[in-house]
């Protein structure tokens, strides 16, 4: 296959226009705050962890986890993957029949989307694309 050949130039095409994604966290459901704080406590002994940011909402541990204080994401709770264009990777996923849900959206000074969540639930878990 040359350069020029079709096949080739289609499937550059077709790798040129795949969404980046990597894992940013992977958020954890809890019945309420103690039960949180207990699994909290729980992932940094058993992972050499320390607990980070806390708000009235969620408890991150490191960079990886973010326990909930409540279940109002998912069934089991949320993945959190990162993209460097929201919006792009929206349209593509937009092209494959997925939906968002447009209360959750975010924007940047320049008002570029930078964080939303998909509409319903995939394996339990509801996922939010973010920058």
């Amino acid at each position: 296959i040359t350069a020029a050949s079709p096949t080739l130039a289609r499937r550059h095409s077709i790798m040129a226009e795949k969404i980046k994604y990597t894992l940013k966290h992977v958020g954890i459901n809890c019945a309420d705050e103690k039960e949180a704080k207990q699994l909290v406590s729980l992932l940094c002994s058993l992972f050499d962890l320390e607990p980070g940011n806390e708000n009235d909402t969620h408890i991150f541990v490191s960079n990886m986890f973010e326990v909930m204080k409540d279940s109002t994401r998912g069934k089991h709770g949320h993945i959190a993957l990162q993209t460097p264009d929201v919006e792009l990777a929206m349209a593509d996923l937009a092209k494959k029949g997925i939906s968002f849900k447009e209360d959750t959206i975010r924007r940047d000074a320049d008002g570029k989307v930078i964080f939303v969540y998909l509409d319903g639930d995939i394996g339990g878990f509801s996922f939010h694309l973010t920058k």
